[in-house]
């Protein structure tokens, strides 16, 4: 019985993830909402699944305690075992999220929001992994997938002159080099670790303006 873990998942990408991943009843799923009972998306979901295969894992991922905590009760449910890993969370602020590294009103505006974000968008992934590797040692798959995108590759900021949303692109961009040192590090022990992007996908996180989606 194939296992999954989706990072971030009680909406947009990562709920369309686990909807997907739950439709075959063979597949065990482990979805993650900061909070249980304001999941609303996610919840709505489970409560019209028919497989009852989806378990959801209390999980702040600025806070490497509660993906500590996660990855045991996950362990309780697959006899501590996981085939892959799929990190969705992100930290987007909309209102900065367009911004250049000089539209920032203040130097000490530009330092918070990039702190809060790489706590999120860099360190956030090296944490779940970390987590969750002793059960991914013992899964048959032992895939970890971190989701990317057009904003952390080099030829499509060069090619668009894209200057906008620096801090996503920045602390994204760090979680692009964490994929790249696992991956070094575990392939001996089988393991595929990959960074994809899905490209803009219309969700409320990439909601922001029209300008933005042209």
């Amino acid at each position: 019985m194939p296992s999954y873990l989706v990072v971030g998942s009680s909406r947009g990408i990562g709920l369309e993830f686990v909807r997907q991943l739950a439709q075959n009843a063979d597949n065990t799923v482990f979805a993650t909402a900061r909070n249980k009972q304001t999941a609303t998306h996610l919840n709505a979901f489970i409560g019209a699944h028919p497989h009852g295969n989806v378990h959801v894992l209390e999980v702040d991922i600025a806070d490497f305690r509660t993906l500590r905590n996660a990855a045991a009760d996950a362990a309780k449910i697959t006899n501590g075992t996981l085939d892959v890993l799929i990190h969705n969370a992100a930290r987007l602020d909309g209102q900065n999220v367009l911004r250049t590294l000089l539209d920032y009103p203040s130097e000490e505006e530009l330092h918070n929001e990039f702190m809060e974000a790489f706590e999120v968008n860099t360190l956030g992934g090296i944490h779940a992994v970390n987590a969750f590797l002793p059960l991914l040692r013992s899964g048959t798959n032992k895939k970890i997938i971190f989701m990317g995108g057009d904003a952390i590759r080099h030829d499509f900021i060069f090619k668009t002159q894209f200057t906008e949303m620096s801090c996503l692109s920045i602390t994204k961009f760090g979680q692009k080099m964490t994929a790249l040192k696992y991956a070094v590090q575990l392939k001996d022990e089988g393991f595929t670790v990959v960074t994809v992007s899905p490209g803009w996908v219309d969700t409320s996180a990439t909601n922001v303006s029209a300008g933005a989606r042209e």
